[in-house]
């Protein structure tokens, strides 16, 4: 099946992945994996939206080329069931490295008595946590979320919004920051700007009045119209990678300014080797002692990666990835791999994370690590 016999059952009016499975003579379940795989693809302009009434996602297509005005009806009329951007209590699972959520939520919790808006800013490494910091904050005070994803083609209209075809109907859907603001309006909002430094400032100039005291966005497309938040209900959380394989802008001193509290979250093993060794050991079928070889590795390998300017490793191993080492290792022993760890590091960290410059030089620090395990 072809994105064009997507196209096509969406511009004769099917919006659910149910309609466009009958449309097209297919099964649903297919319809849904490839919908999803075409929207999320920056090569078609297939588009997915929650459902602004809930009852899941829509499909449509961006017409972002399209003449509009401000008669053109918003897609649900902006009656958005603002309950199902709130993420489950229990994704509440981040463990703060050297104090930056409590620092956030003490900004948050006082922010009526201070007048201070929650504008954060997290940098640091890749994989260490983040963007599950700012989603964990969403969690626990159950807490709409509105991520964007920045990125340095990126145009005004994934920020505020276009004109859309969906169910056979030209509207317009109102971007992530006007959702927010909107938002904002009734309850606090975590917008999590996502890899903020991958935009040059002109393709995010959006943001200003957005992140300021003024808390609003002008939609040009639709004649100036102005939407108003309210500033203090809209925590916004930014996070900044950094590290040499990654094409980053310097971000503008306004900008800058308007983030608000920073904070470098390091690689939690780095500052203490044993509290991520217990994550490890909590989650998975291995034993503490084991747990912490697997640790003193990755360790190892984020040295490389953000301390050695001459090693050609520019990735460092992330929590998750130290998980599935973990969980990996302990499949193969059980099945009786030989030198299921070993095994492991290859197969789960080397292989999936790092390329052929790389690998050779993660797998042998990985295993000078592990001369005190004895395969079972």
């Amino acid at each position: 099946m072809k994105t064009d016999d997507l196209k096509s059952a969406i511009e004769s009016g099917a919006a659910t992945t149910g309609a466009i499975a009958e449309e097209l003579g297919k099964d649903a379940s297919t319809i849904r994996r490839r919908a999803k795989r075409a929207a999320e693809s920056d090569a078609t302009d297939i588009v997915r939206e929650r459902n602004p009434n809930g009852g899941g996602y829509v499909y449509g297509i961006e017409q972002a080329g399209e003449e509009v005005d401000d008669q053109m009806p918003v897609f649900g009329g902006r009656a958005y069931e603002w309950s199902q951007y709130v993420p489950p209590p229990g994704d509440d699972v981040y463990m703060e490295v050297d104090g930056e959520r409590s620092d956030m939520e003490a900004i948050i919790e006082s922010r009526d008595v201070t007048g201070q808006l929650p504008r954060f800013r997290l940098t640091g490494p890749p994989g260490t946590g983040k963007t599950t910091l700012a989603e964990s904050i969403g969690a626990k005070y159950q807490f709409p979320v509105i991520p964007i994803q920045f990125t340095a083609s990126m145009r005004d209209s994934e920020l505020l919004g276009s004109p859309h075809l969906i169910g056979g109907e030209s509207v317009y859907v109102d971007g992530p920051i006007v959702k927010a603001l909107l938002c904002s309006q009734e309850r606090p909002v975590v917008v999590i700007l996502d890899e903020v430094n991958r935009a040059p400032f002109h393709r995010k100039s959006s943001l200003q009045p957005f992140l300021d005291h003024r808390g609003q966005a002008t939609i040009e497309l639709r004649g100036g119209e102005v939407i108003e938040g309210d500033p203090e209900n809209i925590i916004t959380i930014a996070t900044m990678n950094e590290g040499a394989e990654y094409e980053t802008y310097q971000m503008d001193p306004a900008e800058r300014r308007r983030h608000g509290n920073t904070w470098e979250v390091p690689y939690l093993g780095l500052i203490d080797r044993d509290r991520e060794a217990s994550i490890v050991a909590d989650r998975t079928p291995v034993d503490m002692d084991l747990a912490r070889l697997l640790v003193d590795g990755a360790n190892d390998v984020r040295r490389l990666a953000t301390e050695d300017d001459t090693s050609p490793v520019t990735t460092g191993i992330t929590t998750s990835t130290l998980l599935e080492w973990a969980k990996t290792a302990a499949a193969y022993r059980s099945a009786g791999h030989e030198s299921p760890v070993e095994h492991a590091a290859r197969t789960a960290v080397v292989e999936p994370h790092f390329d052929e410059h790389e690998g050779p030089e993660v797998y042998p620090v990985l295993l000078d690590n592990l001369h005190a395990v004895v395969p079972a």
